[in-house]
């Protein structure tokens, strides 16, 4: 009997502005690899250069080719390799978008996001992740505890850029923050300036909505860059 492959629907840009369905074969995994059968999937800036501009810095989408987006991710486990012990089948995870080496000097001390062998989602060519499912390292898959969704897991990258701003500007007890831009990286920035203890945080952007967020959020004052408008939380 012949071994009929899996299916499932990945979303890809085809060329600039054009966002396509189509099928694609579940991946297999590996001895140390699980399946993940992904639930939410974030569109980062990135995506969002790539997909109407083709490229972000000096990373170049191949446009004669279907290109997956999508690194910022969560789902449960569906199936866990033979060598696989620290997760299960039906295990939450969020994914680190990055597979290092593990075998370089910044992997083996602990600063693997330094690797610079770093195979990272949706930066071409590395297809991304807007799949049913995907295969993906067992050390690179990080259990969710079971106060924290999938949905929340997804935002556990971004989140992470956030704190890691925050400690880089060595925010402190009583600070005063000023965050330029209040997408979602901004957004998560206020957050880590606010649990780093800021005394006072400004947010300037041209997007009234995303203003409005950063004071629901806890922005002491936000500006609108585009009219100087300065709105104070009350």
């Amino acid at each position: 009997m012949s071994h009929v492959k899996m299916m499932q629907k990945g979303a890809f840009m085809r060329g600039t502005d054009k966002m396509i369905v189509k099928e694609i074969p579940v991946p297999e995994i590996g001895d140390k690899e699980v399946l993940v059968s992904l639930e939410y999937v974030g569109i980062c800036g990135s995506d969002v250069h790539y997909y109407h501009n083709g490229c972000c810095g000096a990373y170049k989408v191949d446009l004669t080719q279907d290109y997956m987006l999508g690194h910022e991710c969560a789902g449960t486990i569906a199936k866990v390799g033979k060598d696989v012990t620290s997760l299960k089948v039906g295990d939450r995870v969020a994914l680190e978008p990055g597979i290092t080496c593990g075998k370089c000097e910044f992997c083996k001390s602990g600063h693997y996001n330094l690797c610079p062998d770093v195979v990272f989602l949706a930066t071409p060519p590395v297809q991304g992740c807007n799949e049913e499912y995907i295969a993906f390292p067992e050390d690179m898959c990080f259990k969710l505890p079971d106060n924290v969704s999938t949905k929340e897991g997804a935002l556990i990258e971004p989140l992470s850029v956030g704190f890691y701003a925050a400690e880089q500007g060595a925010v402190g007890t009583g600070d005063t923050v000023v965050i330029l831009g209040s997408g979602c990286i901004g957004l998560v920035t206020l957050l880590a300036c606010k649990a780093h203890g800021a005394g006072k945080i400004i947010v300037a952007d041209l997007v009234q909505a995303r203003l409005d967020k950063a004071l629901e959020l806890g922005a002491t004052a936000v500006i609108n860059s585009g009219n100087l408008r300065l709105q104070v939380h009350q």
